[in-house]
């Protein structure tokens, strides 16, 4: 395989990868985290208890996670909220990717014995393997923030405006779905997929979900003015400092949703779900890194090699 067609297959994988984490931030839902309600990610820990053959992982579980369950909720949501966003530019790929296949191993460990799952034990063994291809290939390196730090001024610019197209786009897809919902507030709408299967009664029984992103009308035109400030900073070394701007707003956002902490999601047949902000943290954190490395790195001036 020739090597610019192996670097987008690692860097997709590692996409991809980073696509997986967000995918399945919405469901992690703070303060309590399904502590109140039996469900969310506390179901999974509290299943240990009944069901795990491993002694010192269930005890682990009992004595530590348990009794400080909504401090453990939060590490599980930051943790899995930077890896999502890291993977996603591609920065840092290497720790971060390590620390995605260590994180996997008690995911593993609470699932494949949560009572009732239909899971597939081996994608989880599958996913930790994933991340340590992601590291054995140096993945940020390909189509990633990490490779573009190696390289030149004018590399950082042009990867500055893809960077800011894609946030563009996002911006306006997330437009076109939250159509149904207010401009401003709590209620978003679904920029992903959240179809399922039918019992002849009508019931949904069964969700392929695909839930990414939430957006109302103001986050969506949000995205995209911060994103054009991207690609209209990439311009040249001179403009970087609107580049900056468009960073900075990206990050406030992240921010603002992140201590916001849910969203009420209005679902196609008319129920709102309550679900976390942490996906759309993420991705507007992904793009307030990638804009302040690559505006950095852009605005700096090769150097003329001497003669003689």
């Amino acid at each position: 395989m020739d090597e610019p067609a192996s670097g987008w297959i690692i860097g997709g994988a590692r996409i991809l990868t980073g696509l997986l984490w967000l995918a399945n931030l919405h469901w992690k839902v703070p303060p309590a985290f399904g502590e109140d309600s039996g469900g969310g990610l506390y179901k999974y820990s509290e299943s240990v208890t009944r069901n795990s053959p491993l002694a010192p992982f269930t005890w682990v579980t009992e004595e530590l996670i348990l009794p400080n369950f909504r401090f453990f909720g939060w590490v599980t949501l930051v943790v899995e909220l930077l890896l999502a966003m890291l993977l996603l530019v591609g920065y840092r790929t290497r720790i971060v990717a390590l620390v995605g296949a260590a994180w996997s191993v008690p995911i593993l460990l609470s699932v494949i014995y949560y009572d009732r799952a239909d899971e597939w034990s081996w994608s989880y063994f599958m996913m930790i393997g994933l991340h340590l291809v992601l590291f054995a290939t140096d993945a940020g390196r390909h189509l990633g923030i990490d490779g573009v730090l190696a390289r030149n001024g004018d590399a950082a610019r042009r990867s500055l405006a893809i960077v800011g197209s894609v946030a563009i786009a996002v911006g306006v897809l997330g437009l076109i779905v939250a159509r149904s919902v207010s401009f401003a507030g709590s209620e978003a709408a679904l920029l992903g997929s959240d179809a399922g299967f039918a019992n002849p009664d009508g019931d949904i029984v069964r969700r392929w979900e695909l839930k990414f992103l939430f957006f109302n009308p103001l986050w969506a035109l949000l995205t995209i003015l911060f994103g054009a400030l991207l690609v209209i900073g990439a311009r040249s070394a001179r403009t970087v400092a609107v580049a900056l701007a468009g960073a900075t707003g990206f990050g406030v956002l992240a921010i603002v949703v992140f201590v916001t902490q849910t969203f009420d999601y209005l679902r196609d047949d008319g129920q709102v779900q309550v679900i976390s902000t942490a996906s759309n943290a993420a991705l507007w954190g992904a793009l307030a890194l990638a804009g302040v490395l690559l505006a950095r790195r852009s605005s700096t001036v090769a150097v003329p090699a001497s003669e003689g």
